[in-house]
């Protein structure tokens, strides 16, 4: 591991520099006005990325980062004394980061028709046009993390920050200028949502929108902290300044304090440490089904994550789909069928459905079994899922397996939930000696509109109060959904 440390630092640093750190001052007081803006750049990306440091990457070292850097040396477990930091803590800290900045190619990115760049790992990120045509999205290929570059006018830009606030569980992070809006949120399922937009000219404005689960809460931060409104400087290490040499230093202490004990590193003892899950034993592909529908014409079909997340190959009504966006934590997916460009679009609430409402819900439950469409009807019987989950509300409907993906509509028409579950009654049986009747669960309308504009899809939407009998439901329900199988 040292052998890759030292090379990467190699790769990493060709800019000149000032002094080097010797072995000796390793153990002087740390002082960042001993380090170039593109040192300090480094370290306060290091901490972003280890979770330590919110805020901007700009190489200028404040108590921010002061503290990060201290947290760092706290939850790393590493005993440097009482008083202040020595020149080791930030050096410990660049050897434990590296890597992980080097391996995953975290560079800047520039975004040219806004004039905006950030820090984004392109070696793991995959980046598309969406099917509409509105927005450039990246997905992380190991993490939670995505990011969206998109434009509109005012009103389009405001869907946004609002969409971010009405669904925020917290006190949000705001803010509002003449030509720059902020919106940070953590919202519904464990996921923070930060939204930035910048006035571009008269009426249209650039927006970056990217999120991430809590478990990746500090790639999340290096991006945002990032973001400038021009190309920016990337992130390099001077090749004799005194980061890059003290890690060299240190590592040459660590390799003498080896040979004086006789232990002589191994080359086979780090193999493994940063290697991927091995694969699976080769197990018989087994088919699944379950239902979506289309929020689209461009063949576009909303269901659920579970269904078509993990799929060798996706069918929609016999038709070869191909995945285009998911959540985990919401049990969310985006899949596109090959070659339409007409499908009925399904219309969503413009509010949240209240509680004792009148639903219904269509699917493909039980395929084999049953045939065709199956509708049902119900109401909205907690607006809360289990435990309290605010990403989901409760439906009496009856749901079967393969239900899941398919719309939960009101009364007019409108959708306001996807279903996602029911509960196990022998489960339930077992704990509590009774069976539960009727306790199913949706994701709320609001977090699957969220969800699509994070892949760039505008969901329809509507705030029409006129009811539809219940033939007319099921007639506009058959055009829209859609059965779904996954190998």
């Amino acid at each position: 591991m040292r052998h890759i440390l030292v090379a990467l630092l190699f790769s990493l640093m060709f800019s000149n520099g000032a002094q080097a750190w010797t072995r000796a001052e390793l153990a002087d007081p740390f002082d960042a006005s001993d380090l170039t803006p593109n040192e300090i750049r480094f370290l306060q990306a290091a901490l972003a990325l280890k979770g330590d440091y919110i805020g901007m990457i700009d190489g200028k070292w404040g108590a921010g980062s002061a503290r990060g850097l201290k947290a760092y040396i706290r939850e790393s477990g590493i005993d440097l004394g009482p008083g202040e930091l020595p020149n080791l803590a930030p050096v410990a800290l660049i050897s434990d980061a590296i890597v992980t900045i080097s391996n995953q190619g975290w560079s800047r990115y520039y975004f040219d028709f806004a004039d905006l760049s950030f820090l984004s790992p392109q070696k793991t990120m995959t980046s598309k046009v969406s099917d509409n045509g509105l927005s450039l999205d990246f997905n992380d290929s190991v993490s939670s993390l995505s990011i969206s570059l998109t434009s509109g006018n005012a009103s389009r830009t405001s869907a946004f920050h609002q969409y971010a606030l009405s669904n925020s569980v917290s006190k949000p992070y705001t803010v509002r200028k003449d030509r720059l809006v902020i919106t940070s949120a953590k919202v519904f399922g464990g996921k923070t949502l930060y939204i930035r937009s910048d006035l571009m000219s008269a009426g249209n404005w650039s927006t970056i929108l990217i999120s991430s689960l809590d478990r990746d809460a500090g790639r999340l931060a290096l991006v945002t902290g990032s973001i400038l409104p021009h190309r920016g400087a990337d992130l390099e290490l001077p090749e004799n300044g005194e980061l890059a040499t003290g890690v060299l230093a240190f590592l040459a202490a660590a390799n003498d304090s080896e040979g004086a004990t006789g232990n002589a590193p191994n080359p086979r003892e780090n193999e493994g440490m940063v290697a991927a899950k091995p694969p699976s034993a080769p197990q018989d592909v087994q088919s699944s089904s379950g239902t979506g529908f289309a929020v689209a014409p461009e063949g576009l079909i909303l269901t659920n994550n579970h269904v078509a997340g993990s799929c060798h190959k996706i069918l929609v009504d016999g038709t070869p789909a191909t995945l285009i966006g998911a959540d985990e934590a919401f049990d969310l997916a985006l899949v596109r069928v090959t070659g339409v460009t007409n499908l009925v679009t399904a219309t969503f609430a413009d509010a949240p459905a209240p509680l004792n409402s009148d639903v219904t819900v269509a699917g493909y439950p039980l395929a084999g079994l049953l045939s065709g469409l199956n509708v049902t009807r119900g109401s909205v019987t907690s607006i809360k899922g289990l435990g309290g989950d605010g990403s989901r509300m409760q439906i009496s409907a009856p749901v079967q397996p393969g239900n899941s993906g398919g719309p939960v509509v009101d009364a007019y028409g409108h959708v306001v939930g996807v279903v996602v579950s029911k509960l196990d009654a022998k489960l339930v049986q077992d704990e509590i000696g009774d069976i539960p009747q009727n306790v199913n669960f949706a994701i709320r309308g609001e977090i699957a509109k969220l969800f699509l504009y994070q892949n760039g899809v505008t969901p329809r939407t509507s705030g029409e109060k006129d009811r539809l009998a219940p033939e007319m439901l099921a007639k506009q329900l058959q055009a829209a959904t859609h059965f779904i199988t996954c190998d």
